[in-house]
């Protein structure tokens, strides 16, 4: 029985992909935004890096929930920077509120895992 840990290079680039994702749309879609192309380049070499990551650890099912939240969790905190930076823009009260249960979750998850119990 081989035991699968949750990929740390998964983790860093979904969370990557998630912030500069949400950075490039902001440009486009908040004037407030000034524009820069950091984050199409962030993005483009993230998303570059993890299909590598990908190709190589396909098999690799324990990360993709972590993954996911991971991407959400970037994609919710640059929303609650953003609401920050400019109040005049909204509460950022569901950003910050969703990133910190998605934080505690993936937190969970990191620290205990899935335990299988059978009787």
């Amino acid at each position: 029985m081989s035991t699968h840990s949750i990929s740390l290079k998964w983790i860093f680039y979904t969370f990557l992909i998630g912030l500069s994702l949400n950075a490039c749309v902001s440009i486009f879609t908040i004037s407030q935004v000034p524009f820069s192309i950091f984050p199409f380049f962030t993005l483009f070499f993230a998303v570059n890096h993890f299909y590598r990551f990908y190709i190589k650890e396909a098999n690799n099912e324990v990360s993709i929930r972590p993954a996911w939240a991971t991407f959400f969790i970037g994609i919710f905190s640059y929303s609650a920077f953003t609401g920050a930076l400019y109040p005049e823009l909204g509460s950022n009260f569901f950003s910050v509120a969703l990133t910190l249960i998605l934080g505690i979750w993936l937190m969970y998850k990191w620290m205990f895992g899935d335990k299988k119990y059978s009787a």
